[in-house]
């Protein structure tokens, strides 16, 4: 798939610069300084070519001037410089390619996320409505009356009639005291006697009329209406106290049981709406409201149960829904405006997820996103891109391949086998810290804001300003180590730097103490005493000192963005952390 991608791509790009060679005419404009022809008037045996950003290489002009992007001012390239080289995991195309390879982009948005979930389940009777019939009393089942099981009864309807001894006996001494005129005490200890033996209150008030001297056999009637799911009683069986007889279920209100994934379970809750359908109702929809979702997750299936209850009216004698039929249920939600991207801009969204973003015409850069939830048609963004960025939603393998050919690194869905998820920001090494004690709690902020006070100090270029804000840092860092078992775990750094003999050193150690503290910087945002906290990060840092990574993060409390890894050179150049 790789080399066919390539064969692909070599041809596609070999077409474009065919026809862009045809259709570009002789340069005509000259740049200030160059003499007749473009010469070097250092150096008349070369020519200017144009001028470029060092940091933004695709950033070019005929003409002296600024960077668009980070504000540094433009360095001259002549006849036989390469120019300023395309930093690892981007790619330039020719603009003539972009059109030809059929690259396509879309700004990142913040929207509503909307999600259809389909969740398959089956038809339940109503668990608190349950009921399993027992034997109240030992005896032997002289005739059954319900003998199927769906047959739909009402409360006082004869299930058996049934011989016991005991309970012949208790009746007889009822319908004697009855007749008696007793007194009224100890006719109704008889009567509370007969019904614990199994017989309704409508049964022993009519006993004394009823009862017959030889009769052998009592009826055993239905306490509630319901519908025999099982029937284990048989004629002529003998049944020991306790022993179930029959099972009722109430069928008038179903619970529909849907199985829902854990991916699922961060949409739904109680009130979700649910539109419903079954095979043995072909065509009918009936839609109902989430009622109950089970905290427990199946171990096996790793599927919670969410109930709907939906009702089950009778139909010429027949109840609408089916018991233990298959139901599918569809939901449409949708949550709060977050970052959005849609889902052909996310390569490996199951490993480590990267898109390709496009800083000008023809320049692409690849960036690890942080996934959240996935949309119908999109992947909520968490990290790594920001609102409006021009993401590539057609063409990413393309670029993909570009990057191998031109040497550098493709993004991580093409070579990597990781299918852990995706990778923490880089430099980042620790889960994030929380406070646990309010006297924790302001030693973080003192840290946090010592912290920023060094940034803001690197973002003027003032290294006497830094190495003097290393007092303060220290103290906030000593409060942090006085916590003991309270405070930050070992893997935090806890311990200053030293006074940095240039802006260089400075930013090394800076980047050393603070990116370890990232991921405790960001959960802290919006919580009380961080009002105003923001995380910037930089994505093009490789140069600002020896060892730098590709991206660097910092935070800060004013609003102008004040980088402190380029300083005044690329003061605004930062973008804010969703």
């Amino acid at each position: 798939m790789k080399t066919l991608l390539l064969v692909l791509l070599m041809a596609a790009l070999a077409a474009a610069a065919f026809l862009a060679g045809r259709s570009m005419g002789p340069a005509t404009s000259r740049a200030p300084g160059a003499t007749e022809g473009g010469a070097n008037p250092d150096n008349p045996a070369r020519r200017l070519r144009f001028y470029q950003s060092p940091m933004h290489p695709w950033i070019t002009s005929p003409e002296p001037g600024n960077c668009t992007i980070c504000g540094m001012k433009l360095v001259p390239v002549y006849e036989g410089d390469a120019g300023a080289s395309p930093a690892p995991g981007t790619v330039q195309l020719p603009p003539n390619s972009v059109s030809a390879v059929g690259i396509a982009t879309r700004p990142v948005q913040r929207r509503p996320l909307v999600r259809t979930l389909r969740l398959a389940g089956t038809l339940d009777d109503n668990d608190a409505r349950h009921r399993v019939l027992s034997a109240a009393v030992e005896g032997r089942i002289e005739a059954i009356h319900v003998h199927h099981p769906g047959a739909e009864v009402r409360a006082g309807a004869i299930l058996a009639d049934v011989y016991s001894p005991a309970l012949l006996t208790a009746a007889r001494e009822h319908v004697a005291l009855a007749n008696s005129g007793a007194v009224p005490g100890l006719l109704e200890n008889s009567a509370v006697r007969l019904r614990q033996l199994g017989l309704t209150a409508a049964q022993v008030a009519e006993l004394p009329k009823t009862f017959k001297p030889d009769q052998r056999t009592l009826p055993w009637m239905a306490p509630v209406d319901g519908v025999v799911v099982r029937r284990i009683a048989f004629a002529g069986q003998w049944v020991r106290e306790g022993e179930p007889l029959f099972e009722l279920a109430d069928f008038s209100v179903m619970w529909v049981q849907l199985d829902a994934y854990e991916a699922d379970l961060p949409w739904l809750k109680p009130g979700t709406e649910v539109v419903l359908s079954t095979p043995t109702l072909p065509g009918l929809l009936f839609t109902n409201r989430v009622t109950f979702i089970d905290p427990n997750l199946d171990p096996m299936t790793r599927v919670s149960r969410v109930r709907v209850e939906v009702p089950n009216p009778l139909v010429d004698g027949v109840r609408t829904l089916r018991h233990k039929a298959f139901v599918e249920g569809r939901a449409r939600v949708e949550s709060p405006p977050a970052l959005v991207v849609p889902r052909s801009a996310v390569l490996n969204p199951g490993g480590i997820a990267s898109a390709w973003v496009e800083q000008a015409p023809g320049h692409y850069e690849n960036r690890t996103v942080r996934l959240g939830r996935a949309t119908d048609d999109g992947f909520e963004i968490l990290e790594g891109l920001a609102e409006g960025e021009p993401v590539v939603v057609q063409g990413g393998l393309l670029l993909d391949a570009q990057a191998q050919l031109q040497g550098g690194v493709a993004s991580p869905s093409m070579d990597s086998t990781d299918s852990t998820g995706p990778s923490p920001a880089p430099g980042v090494a620790v889960p994030a810290w929380t406070p646990g004690t309010e006297s924790a709690s302001k030693a973080l902020m003192d840290f946090l804001r010592a912290t920023a006070a060094a940034a803001n100090a690197l973002a003027s270029d003032d290294l006497a300003a830094f190495n003097q804000s290393l007092a303060p840092l220290g103290r906030a860092m000593e409060a942090l180590r006085s916590l003991g078992t309270q405070g930050p775990p070992p893997d935090l750094p806890t311990s200053p730097p030293a006074n940095a003999p240039d802006l260089a050193a400075a930013r090394r150690a800076f980047h050393q103490v603070s990116t370890p503290w990232v991921p405790t910087a960001l959960a802290l945002r919006g919580k009380p005493g961080a009002e105003g906290l923001r995380l910037l990060k930089c994505p093009m840092t490789a140069k600002a000192f020896p060892g730098a990574p590709p991206t660097a993060t910092w935070w800060q409390w004013q609003a102008p963005v004040r980088n402190p890894w380029f300083g005044k050179d690329m003061l605004d150049c930062g973008a804010l952390l969703p």
